[in-house]
């Protein structure tokens, strides 16, 4: 694994568990391919926009419902969209601790029929903002699906 940033050689910035309490995992939705069909209107139609899935006892704790605006936080950025509050995503026992997680599309970013309705929003859906820069050294395949975050109602 390398731990720093090529571009800039300055250390990675990963963030704690006391300030950044969730684990986020990245994922795809089947309405889009990558980054591509946000290009698409039929497909930006089924999808129009970002959002985090968050568990319903996270989602109690903060004041957090179905359609909130929220701010996902990392060391090394944010993104604001929509929440969906889900059973889908319950918490997970580690160390005798329980610890939840956040789900979080990829498919949205500063460009595409979405960001254009709304550039100033498109600033900050971008899943990757949040990542860390971490991967294989010898591929330079990056690990962007497990980082650490915090999440809070906006707005």
């Amino acid at each position: 694994m390398f731990l720093y940033d090529k571009q800039g050689g300055r250390e990675n910035r990963f963030g704690t568990v006391k300030d950044y309490p969730y684990i986020a995992t990245s994922y795809r939705l089947t309405e889009h391919e990558h980054y591509v069909t946000q290009h698409v209107p039929a497909l930006v139609g089924l999808q129009p926009s970002p959002f985090v899935e968050i568990p319903e006892e996270v989602a109690k704790e903060k004041g957090i419902q179905t359609g909130d605006r929220v701010r996902v936080t990392s060391k090394r950025g944010k993104l604001e969209v929509l929440a969906v509050v889900t059973k889908r995503l319950g918490g997970l026992e580690v160390n005798g601790k329980k610890v939840y997680h956040i789900g979080i599309p990829i498919h949205w970013g500063y460009v595409g029929i979405a960001a254009d309705r709304d550039p100033t929003k498109g600033a900050n859906w971008l899943a990757n903002a949040l990542t860390p820069f971490v991967g294989d050294a010898n591929s330079r395949t990056p690990e962007f699906k497990a980082f650490l975050v915090n999440i809070e109602k906006i707005g």
